[in-house]
């Protein structure tokens, strides 16, 4: 606590003092009174020096008692006047100024004033002796040599967090992680090497040690598939929870797909930075109070728990893990909404929370974010526009939205995410058109708009995306002709062309077999007219799907198209060929006459 708080509590323990002294000596020197406060008899003991000293600090200011009276009066005599000095519950008014300060002030001002040896000759005015009661309800440091000084220093630290965390009820619930990590802590002070707790540094790092104990127990740590210490075995190798002293010994190294990596890892001075948990069978809630106390785990860099079955909600606490950079929860059954505390984070480079059930709109203080760069929300169940501050982020290079129930338009500023290589917005309900400002986006690889609501052209701009691999608008209401930028020699890398299931009209681009590494061309299900256009020997190399039925398109499919077929020779890729070559119910002639079709359509 500050300055000011100590100075406070230290006058008003300097104010009873004086009081009880100066009701002694009124008691001893006026004969008694009727109305007087009742005192259990002891032997004569001077009045301590110390106590004369304060009583005289209280009166020398203004030559009067009205200093310790009033702060007696306000912290420490009950509302009646006439109350007994006896009936007054010490020991809980000073717990209770104790919790207004911190752990380290409520250990010093606890200790006893030493008591001066009473004289031989007893007297009839007794007094009352200057020792400090000690706490009932929140354990009191004794000196270092004391055997209790462990655990009561330990547990004044885990109330004294719990007080600020708001889980003190929790310690009162066996079956709670809370209580059960303090029972945990607590038995490390019988340890062959237990823990120091007059050394400051292992008092501060204590409190990782707790939210980390908190964490193994909250989320079923004895069926975790790596860390598992079902007995709590003290003497467990490295890799497993809850072993010995040295919690970052404690993560187990993992091999699997994308290399190894190591459960938990702390930086040089025992502060956790890495926690790894992934596809480890976590079962609870994804976030404690406790993992982010004063001195909790509040230098975490990186939290990686996807893949496990996590419950809850993000709670506005987590905004308090500020030095955070990657921050990985997907694959879970987490619900509720995103905190607007999000947006401290301002160091987190990815944030990936998919295959959730989080619902609410995407807060706007995402936009500070500055140093965001991967993003990926899928499956999620969010509504409302992406807010225009979420294109302010200007770092980002993959952005996943797709699969929940996001509305409104895609903002033009979405030319201003120069770094953006993944843009999948597919499965929503965004309405509107396809901003022109996509063709800024000089390093933008794959994009993803399909099934959503949009409407107007695709823009001639897309073929000034020359990094682009994959385009997807089908299932829109796109309408108007085929852009032939599309099939430029400045796209020489599209592999993917999905336009099907629009309004599309017009005919197919004479250009449409100059896109060399063109691999799938799906324009089914739009209104386009005209015939299939002749390819040149050598265009078309790798294409190896063309869906071109349920159009208007008519006449002869040329011989060169067939020459692609995967089964002649020398022959090409294609292995999907459909086209309306099915003849009517009625009879008559196809729409289209094509030798080659794979499937054919009326």
């Amino acid at each position: 606590m500050r300055g000011g708080s100590r100075g406070k509590t230290t006058t008003a323990l300097l104010a009873i003092g004086a009081l009880l002294s100066g009701a002694a000596a009124a008691n001893s020197g006026g004969g008694g009174s009727s109305g007087g406060l009742r005192r259990k008899r002891t032997g004569d003991r001077k009045q301590p020096r110390l106590q004369q000293q304060q009583h005289r600090r209280l009166t020398d200011t203004d030559g009067s008692n009205g200093v310790e009276q009033e702060l007696a009066s306000r912290f420490f005599l009950p509302s009646k006047a006439q109350a007994e000095l006896d009936e007054i519950d010490m020991r809980e008014l000073l717990y209770q100024m104790n919790v207004e300060m911190n752990v380290e002030m409520s250990m010093s001002i606890m200790t006893p004033a030493p008591t001066p040896a009473p004289t031989a000759a007893p007297t009839q005015s007794p007094t009352f002796s200057t020792a400090q009661p000690s706490l009932s309800t929140m354990p009191t440091l004794t000196n270092c040599d004391n055997p209790g000084t462990c655990q009561n220093r330990l547990l004044d630290q885990i109330f004294a967090l719990s007080v600020r965390m708001g889980t003190v009820d929790a310690l009162s619930d066996p079956s709670s992680p809370q209580s059960q990590a303090r029972n945990w802590i607590i038995e490390e002070c019988d340890a062959l090497i237990p823990i120091d707790p007059c050394t400051a540094s292992q008092l501060l790092l204590n409190e990782q040690r707790y939210a980390l104990a908190v964490m193994y127990f909250g989320l079923g740590g004895d069926s975790w598939n790596a860390g598992a210490n079902p007995g709590l075995d003290a003497n467990a190798p490295p890799g497993q929870w809850m072993s010995g002293l040295n919690y970052c010994e404690w993560g187990s190294e993992i091999s699997g797909q994308g290399g190894s990596f190591n459960q938990l890892v702390c930086d040089e001075f025992g502060n956790v930075l890495n926690l790894n948990l992934r596809n480890n069978n976590l079962d609870g809630p994804l976030f404690q109070p406790e993992y982010v106390g004063p001195d909790g785990l509040r230098e975490i860099v990186n939290f990686r728990a996807s893949l496990n079955n996590f419950i809850g909600t993000i709670p506005a606490e987590i905004g308090q893990w500020t030095k955070i950079q990657n921050l990985w929860f997907a694959d879970n059954q987490i619900s509720g909404t995103i905190p607007t505390e999000i947006g401290n984070l301002a160091e987190m480079g990815a944030f990936l929370f998919y295959k959730n059930q989080i619902a609410g709109t995407i807060p706007t203080e995402i936009g500070n974010l500055n140093k965001l760069t991967w993003i990926d929300c899928e499956e999620n169940q969010i509504v409302g526009n992406i807010p225009e501050e979420f294109y302010s982020n200007t770092d980002l290079e993959e952005v996943i939205v797709k699969t929940n129930s996001l509305s409104g338009t895609i903002s033009s500023k979405i030319g201003d995410l120069k770094r953006l290589n993944t843009f999948w917005a597919s499965f929503n309900t965004l309405t509107g058109t396809i901003p022109d400002t996509f063709g800024s986006l000089a390093n933008l690889q794959e994009l993803e708009l399909q099934s959503n609501q949009l409407t107007g052209r695709i823009p001639s701009q897309f073929g000034q995306m020359g990094q682009i691999d994959f385009i997807s608008v089908e299932n829109n209401q796109l309408t108007g002709p085929i852009p032939t930028e599309l099939f430029g020699i400045n796209l020489a890398g599209l592999r993917i062309l999905y336009l099907n299931n629009n309004r599309l009209s017009s005919a197919i681009p004479n250009n449409y077999g100059s896109a060399p590494r063109l691999k799938d061309l799906w324009l089914n299900d739009n209104q386009l007219t005209g015939t299939l256009p002749i390819i040149a020997e050598g265009e078309f190399l790798f294409l190896e799907e063309l869906l071109i039925n349920n159009n208007d398109i008519t006449g002869i499919v040329d011989e060169s198209v067939c020459l692609i077929r995967n089964n002649t020779i020398p022959g090409g890729q294609l292995g999907v060929f459909h086209a309306d070559c099915q003849p009517p119910p009625g009879g008559g002639e196809p729409q289209i006459q094509c030798s080659c079709c794979t499937a054919c359509f009326v």
